[in-house]
């Protein structure tokens, strides 16, 4: 029999999200990375047989979650397929048992609504089994399996097709995790949906935010309800990354862990204290000076985020479906450092934009040769308003690319035109 390992496994393992965050300790990928990987991982797997009651509606640990990252050296894959490799493991093991109805599905193909629908609906669900012919609405028959949407390219997910077609909209509306969905097809009728229980783990660059999210994504509130988790270096430099026997014991202990959540359910509870430590914060936290934090809607969906987090913090550690103040504290933490990134994942996104716009102003100009502010307006009026052609206007004056020159009619006051400074340029 082949010895303990030499590191001690009970500091390093009180829960979940603490093993596997030393689990996946000696792999590149920034911490934070690992560490919302392991809350994806964990709220996925329980799935919607875990809730909050929270008076008028409930709250169920889902997450979407996006890894942001402009630079290789993030391994923002790596860090997606480390937790959806123990996932998968889990359910796999689960099957083997014999466990396997209302089990997670685990889907990373391009995705159109139809599609989405059909994997959660009782219709599609029931085509893999032998009894497609019995009456879907009855209470009995409302079959219902949670999804957890990946890729390690969210524009596999969400490409501007997939945004045209409605798929953002379904995303928002499964967010809440509703009782019943009915989704009209063009050709095959209904799908129903019950018991709706949607995450989603992804990953993608500022550069591919600024080029492909349209601005009525932002507007739906998808940006609100997700949290977009920014780094742009890895934790260390692993030339040569070690699997021994201290990480098959702690995947083994991952394994083990997710099992004895996946079969747990019921209502959760806030402890007192924890009941008492968020009343206080939420009372008393400050409007955002980020601007973009309350235009994206994040700030006012921050208070359910801190308790999904909470509830997967409690979870992580023990299995009594209890809230403590210390779960509070932590999920507010990770929650306000995830705000603070926000403001990176759009600043870096701003920059990109502003760039298009000054190189857009840029071309007209130089394929007019001259031309008046009036005139240039109407050009760049479906892509930029006023405000953003003047600061780009400032932006090339400054940079003494464009000049301003007076031309006199034949009728009429002077008008003032924009052309390049260098004719030749």
């Amino acid at each position: 029999m082949s010895s303990l390992p030499s590191r001690s496994a009970q500091n390093d393992t009180k829960g979940f999200i603490e093993s596997y965050m030393a689990y996946t300790s000696g792999q590149e990928s920034p911490s934070d990375f690992h560490y919302w990987t392991a809350v994806s991982t964990l709220s996925a797997a329980v799935g919607r047989n875990i809730w909050l009651n929270r008076g008028y509606y409930k709250i169920y640990p889902n997450h979407y979650i996006i890894l942001v990252a402009g630079s290789a050296l993030a391994r923002k894959s790596s860090a997606i397929n480390i937790g959806i490799r123990i996932l998968r493991k889990a359910l796999e093991r689960l099957k083997e048992s014999g466990i396997d109805a209302g089990a997670l599905s685990v889907l990373s193909a391009k995705m159109t609504p139809e599609a989405l629908c059909r994997a959660m609906s009782t219709k599609g669900i029931k085509s893999m089994y032998a009894n497609e012919d019995e009456t879907e609405n009855s209470e009995e028959n409302k079959i219902s399996r949670p999804l957890m949407l990946y890729s390690s390219e969210l524009g596999v997910f969400l490409s501007r097709t997939a945004q045209m077609n409605g798929l953002v909209d379904l995303l928002i509306d499964f967010y809440d995790c509703p009782d019943d969905w009915e989704y009209l097809t063009k050709t095959q009728g209904a799908d129903f949906v019950h018991n709706v229980y949607t995450a989603m783990l992804s990953a993608t660059t500022p550069d591919w935010i600024s080029a492909n999210i349209t601005g009525s994504v932002f507007n739906q509130g998808l940006v609100g309800r997700t949290i977009f988790v920014h780094s742009d270096k890895a934790q260390s430099r692993v030339a040569h990354p070690q699997f021994n026997e201290y990480e098959r014991f702690l995947e083994n202990r991952l394994l083990e862990l997710i099992e004895s959540k996946l079969l747990l359910q019921g209502e959760v509870q806030l402890n007192p204290e924890a009941y008492e430590y968020y009343e206080q914060w939420y009372n008393l936290r400050p409007d955002p000076g980020d601007n973009q934090s309350m235009q994206s809607g994040f700030f006012g969906r921050e208070h359910d985020h801190v308790l999904k987090l909470a509830i997967t913090i409690s979870l992580s550690r023990s299995n009594d479906l209890v809230v403590t103040a210390e779960d509070i504290q932590e999920a507010i933490e990770k929650i306000a450092h995830i705000r603070t990134g926000l403001g990176r994942v759009f600043r870096e996104v701003k920059q990109q934009n502003e760039i298009f716009e000054v190189q857009y102003v840029e071309s007209i100009i130089k394929d007019k040769g001259k031309i008046s502010h009036s005139d240039l307006l109407r050009l760049v009026r479906r892509k930029m308003n006023s405000g953003q052609l003047k600061e780009a206007i400032n932006v090339l004056t400054q940079s003494e690319i464009i000049t301003t020159i007076a031309e006199k009619p034949k009728r009429g006051p002077a008008k003032k035109l924009y052309t390049f400074m260098n004719p030749t340029r």
